[in-house]
């Protein structure tokens, strides 16, 4: 498959898709592109040992059963919207947001907190 063609198909451009091929880095929006056209997963591309391996035996999946169990029925369906939503966009309009929040003094961050738990708490 030719660059022009991956671009066209991912969304993105033939010299994005060059680029990436030159060892330069990308957004991890156009990673996903990528995958979808080539209908791979992104943990297809990624380096080996870069995820932890498989387990074979299902606890973690006992352990999430047992998580389930004791969410509410508006948890599961948010959970469920979260899941067939493309939350890139969402993630994209927070970052700034979570920079900010990182760049807080202390002082400036524990009024945020008092402030935030008065407005949930009604107080």
């Amino acid at each position: 498959m030719s660059t022009t063609t991956l671009g066209v198909l991912s969304n993105t451009s033939q010299g994005t898709i060059s680029k990436i091929e030159n060892g330069s880095s990308t957004s991890i929006e156009n990673l996903v592109q990528i995958c979808n056209a080539l209908k791979i997963s992104l943990s297809d591309i990624l380096p080996a040992g870069l995820l932890p391996a498989p387990q074979l035996d299902h606890s973690g999946k006992r352990q999430l059963l047992g998580l389930l169990d004791e969410l509410t029925d508006v948890e599961i369906k948010t959970i469920q919207l979260l899941l067939t939503v493309n939350i890139l966009p969402v993630l994209k309009q927070i970052t700034p947001l979570i920079t900010a929040l990182d760049e807080l003094d202390e002082k400036s961050r524990d009024n945020l907190h008092t402030l935030l738990y008065s407005i949930l708490n009604n107080r």
